[in-house]
């Protein structure tokens, strides 16, 4: 069992929802974000996604584009970032999930990367600008590594291709709530709770919902419609990007901010049954 099973099994006996809290790796430094990650972990975070920091992140909106820039602005490299994840493991057994961009993985070479990343302790990667068709070499040398995958699916996604995405995930799904970029939204769209129905109809895979999710309340209505995690990134990334020339009180309030959403994720079971195969 990896540690995305025993999470999410451990949660669904406790009729909880799993956390799950995004930051770019570097930063706003390396010091900075290791404070960081571990603000998440102390306040209660479930599960950590890390952005490996990509000069042109298509997939995020502009408060995360700003992450990676001061992130890249700062000098962060390969070697830093596999000893930052490294500091991260030997602070919690959590798993961690990587978003990154596929030229990341390329530049380095796709062996070299998912070698380095399962030895960082990285339990996944989600590439978000390459489609399941389009893994094959680097989905082989992911699973030479033991790495787990993500994949996306949003509203929009076909019923068969619903099916054939569930079936080469064995993290979570990633079910974006709206179409469009990562960011903040003061409403839900309307059509999570039809969506992650869809998903449940092919599989009992943990369905994790992110984008457009900012608030403790956003957290309990999506957990509510069915998601087994909720994924929060730019609020958090916003509280970082506020405080740039105060970081020293960054783990005081992320850790605050995380176990209010954390709070928010207490359910009961689905339907009058387990969420889990």
């Amino acid at each position: 069992m990896n540690r995305y099973e025993k999470v999410f099994h451990q949660l669904r006996d406790q009729n909880e929802g799993a956390f799950i809290p995004f930051a770019v790796a570097g930063d706003p430094d390396i010091g900075a974000s290791e404070m960081v990650l571990k603000a998440y972990i102390d306040g209660g975070a479930d599960v950590l996604e890390i952005g490996y920091p990509f000069s042109d992140p298509i997939a995020d909106g502009p408060v995360n584009q700003r992450g990676a820039q001061r992130a890249i602005a700062a000098g962060i490299t390969p070697a830093s970032f596999f000893r930052l994840m490294k500091k991260i493991r030997r602070y919690s057994d959590l798993p961690i999930g990587l978003l990154l961009y596929a030229n990341t993985a390329l530049h380095f070479g796709y062996r070299d990367f998912c070698s380095a990343a399962a030895d960082a302790g990285i339990d996944s990667l989600l590439i978000a600008d390459m489609p399941p068709e389009e893994h094959g070499e680097l989905g082989r040398a992911m699973s030479v590594a033991g790495l787990s995958r993500v994949f996306i699916v949003s509203e929009l996604t076909p019923p068969r291709r619903m099916r054939m995405i569930c079936g080469e995930v064995d993290a979570f799904v990633y079910v974006v709530s709206r179409l469009g970029t990562t960011g903040t939204d003061a409403t839900l769209s309307g059509s999570i709770r039809t969506t992650l129905s869809r998903l449940r109809s092919f599989t009992n895979k943990p369905l994790a919902v992110g984008f457009g999710i900012s608030t403790p309340a956003h957290v309990g209505e999506v957990i509510a419609a069915g998601a087994d995690a909720a994924i929060v990134g730019s609020a958090l990334v916003k509280i970082i990007e506020e405080n740039l020339d105060t970081t020293d009180v960054l783990p005081g309030l992320l850790a605050k901010k995380v176990r209010a959403y954390k709070a928010a994720t207490s359910t009961k079971p689905y339907n009058g049954r387990s969420r889990y195969a």
